[in-house]
């Protein structure tokens, strides 16, 4: 996917307003180095007590801390890998709470290599659902890691991340590390069954 380049929504800035906006790039360096990156989200609660202390829009507040949420790496230039090279077997796998994680293989491009994480669900059960969940991938701070595609297949998913630069062919000394937040589903979306029925369409 194309990354769109930015444009300035508008020729006008209030000069005024650059020793505040200086101050503000500084808090959020302090944010991101107090958080590691990793901010979360306010309680809906305490951005109301914000809202109301400062006489700010709560919902713009909500909009504001809901962009905070992703670190900067997300919007780096976007790499696509090309020139592809050869496959490399990695078979690396660990159990956590009777989930599997493994890396099995990889990609190997001019310009990146591709990551391959398998998740399958260690139950007896026949039939299992597993919930939403975003994944990160790290490896080092010197390698940038996005996802890139993602499918399920009855106990188990698998997932795609493109790192650059790209890893070397032998990877036995470096340590891959996921990150698995589970995502809330949504009550308010209403359940809908089908019905037994034959439906002609002309």
């Amino acid at each position: 996917m194309m990354q769109m380049p930015f444009r300035s929504p508008t020729d006008y800035y209030c000069k005024n307003l650059i020793p505040i906006d200086e101050q503000i790039c500084g808090l959020l360096e302090k944010r991101k180095e107090l958080s590691n990156n990793n901010p979360g989200f306010p309680s809906l609660e305490i951005i109301s007590v914000w809202s109301q202390k400062y006489g700010l829009n709560e919902n713009w507040l909500r909009r504001i801390f809901a962009s905070y949420m992703f670190c900067e790496e997300r919007l780096q230039p976007l790499v696509e890998p090309t020139g592809f090279l050869h496959f490399v077997s990695i078979l690396k796998s660990v159990e956590n709470d009777n989930m599997t994680y493994a890396i099995t293989h990889m990609k190997q491009y001019r310009n990146a290599t591709v990551v391959y994480v398998e998740t399958e669900i260690n139950t007896i059960e026949p039939f299992v659902i597993l919930g939403h969940a975003s994944f990160e991938l790290f490896i080092s701070p010197e390698y940038h890691c996005r996802q890139g595609s993602g499918t399920g297949h009855g106990k188990g998913m698998q997932h795609s991340f493109i790192v650059t630069p790209a890893l070397p062919d032998d990877v036995s000394d470096l340590e891959f590390r996921l990150r698995v937040k589970p995502l809330p589903e949504n009550p308010e979306f209403q359940k809908v069954s089908f019905k037994e029925a034959t439906v002609t369409i002309k």
